[in-house]
């Protein structure tokens, strides 16, 4: 049985790293992924981490996506659709490009716009036909880096961020743009052989979990206002921007 060889402690770390990850998605919308799978990559291959937080990922955004208010808006679907083509090359590059030059270039690129955000500057007052300019070099340039990493949010979030959008809204969005990109992301790591039936058995397991902190983390969010969720996301962006050059310098 796939259980045979996690020991207790292994166990147990994936379902406590799962269910504060759910906290923090419901939280701020964003953090599953970024918080539980570099915990449970500590005992376990990088992609096995990945592959765990398969179900949760997709079904806790998939809530989040509250779709049945229906889309009211089309303003990030060029950004999500290049997103979606980026990540599809991006797999094909993996052995082609030197992801570690890469990763430095994204991660100084994440500090610098969010210390901006956090002196007050913005983009909220940035017209339209260069937001959906930004946007779309923005999302294909996060598939890209998706497709080589699974690492593609940061940059989008930090872009979604300097439009300084209300609260349900960056929620909404972001989660719209993690549930379209889970299908190539995941279907490329099992295509690849980088994932396997027991991974999702496990992954289906501990979905109860994520959606557990998800609906706590989602009582925490309501009592939040704008500009402290505001905050809360710059300083996540900060410490992944750290951590990503940290790792590559």
């Amino acid at each position: 049985m796939y259980f045979d060889y996690l020991e207790t402690f292994t166990i147990t770390l994936i379902f406590f790293s799962v269910f504060v990850g759910g906290i923090v998605k419901g939280s701020v919308g964003i953090g599953m992924s970024m918080f539980s799978v570099p915990i449970i990559a500590f005992i376990l291959p990088p992609t096995k981490a990945m592959m765990l937080l398969c179900v949760p990922v997709i079904t806790t955004n998939f809530i989040q996506m509250s779709i049945k208010k229906g889309i009211t808006d089309y303003r990030f679907f060029p950004m999500f659709l290049m997103l979606f083509v980026g990540i599809l090359i991006g797999g094909k590059l993996i052995l082609q490009l030197n992801f570690r030059t890469i990763s430095i270039i994204i991660a100084l690129t994440i500090i610098f716009f969010t210390f901006i955000n956090f002196l007050g500057l913005n983009l909220k007052n940035i017209k339209q036909k260069n937001e959906k300019i930004l946007s779309v070099i923005i999302g294909f340039f996060s598939g890209i880096l998706g497709g080589l990493s699974t690492f593609y949010a940061p940059p989008i979030i930090t872009f979604l961020v300097s439009l300084n959008l209300e609260k349900e809204s960056f929620i909404r969005t972001t989660a719209t743009m993690y549930f379209l990109a889970s299908i190539p992301l995941y279907s490329s790591l099992i295509y690849h052989g980088l994932g396997n039936f027991y991974d999702l058995l496990i992954s289906l397991v501990v979905t109860p979990l994520a959606l557990l902190g998800q609906y706590f983390g989602t009582k925490i969010r309501i009592r939040l206002s704008n500009i402290i969720f505001r905050k809360t996301i710059l300083s996540i962006l900060i410490i992944i921007g750290f951590s990503l050059l940290i790792k590559n310098l």
